[in-house]
């Protein structure tokens, strides 16, 4: 069942630039589905229309599931920082007039480790504490919907962990989950992608239907000399090449493997070269290629 439907869905800001084009979209009962952009992609306006907080400027969204089954947590922090963690949640739970709400406050915070903060001010907690408390807030009411717009964006790699944990759990639960992020990493918890760039949609899908259209070989090449040998690795005519750290990750038109190995090995500065399995990130960089505003 939908409970949620985009179709051709636009927004066009008052200076003419189109924050978002054509953008179709259905989420289902029991899906975990990622919406996948850098910033500036137009995510965080697609998440505001999608919740009725900013009108469209062109075609419709259906909704079919009711406003108190839908959380929404944005990317900006929306409590108040006046109050405690524990008094904002309590907070919460009038607005939405919850009888007895305490054992559900304990269960959240407890999940997430707050319970030994519950009196600490709201405004007084580090990034990560204050998204796991939007978190918590938001699934105070047992959404069937839950809409998070780059919700680990300043959260520590522990509180991550801890944070994509609770969310899996509500997922198993039965909560249908959107989420937005700009990392490449965390979007694969996701069951089916959108990648998003410029305002529009560039592909969508699941991560083994993406790899089986990037065309070529992927090649990880570790190199304490990274900057030379990407450079030397021009003349092997690199579909795609990206370097981090001492890490080459490569994309090689179509040919023989153990060849092509070989050869990357003995380029001076190579200390391994070994084929990879695609990431999202491999096929991102791909679409983007492809995209005539980048050739």
């Amino acid at each position: 069942m939908s409970l949620l439907h985009a179709e051709s869905l636009c927004c066009t800001f008052p200076n003419g630039t189109r924050a978002v084009q054509d953008f179709d979209f259905d989420l289902n009962e029991g899906d975990l589905v990622g919406l996948i952009g850098p910033d500036g992609a137009g995510k965080t306006t697609t998440f505001r229309m999608l919740m009725g907080l900013k009108t469209p400027t062109g075609g419709r969204i259906q909704r079919a599931v009711a406003a108190e089954d839908t959380a929404y947590v944005p990317q900006v922090f929306a409590q108040s920082p006046d109050l405690t963690v524990a008094e904002n949640m309590q907070l919460q739970a009038r607005l939405y007039a919850m009888k007895s709400p305490q054992a559900r406050i304990t269960e959240l915070l407890s999940s997430l480790d707050l319970e030994p903060f519950r009196d600490r001010l709201a405004g007084a907690l580090s990034g990560g504490m204050k998204q796991k408390l939007a978190l918590c807030v938001g699934l105070l009411p047992h959404p069937r919907l839950l809409l998070l717009d780059e919700p680990t964006t300043g959260v520590d790699p522990v509180s991550r962990r801890e944070f994509w944990e609770l969310l899996h759990q509500v997922h198993d639960e039965g909560v249908a989950i959107l989420f937005s992020t700009p990392y490449m990493d965390e979007a694969e918890y996701a069951h089916n992608m959108l990648l998003m760039h410029s305002g529009r949609i560039l592909d969508q899908g699941t991560l083994d239907s993406f790899r089986a259209k990037l065309p070529g070989l992927v090649v990880k090449i570790t190199t304490p000399q990274r900057r030379k040998v990407q450079e030397a690795l021009k003349a092997f005519h690199p579909l795609d090449l990206f370097g981090e750290g001492e890490i080459i990750r490569a994309r090689f038109p179509d040919q023989p493997t153990e060849p092509l190995l070989a050869r990357l090995s003995a380029v001076p500065g190579v200390e391994n070269a070994m084929s990879s399995e695609a990431s999202l990130e491999d096929f991102f960089l791909h679409v983007l290629a492809e995209e005539p505003t980048h050739a």
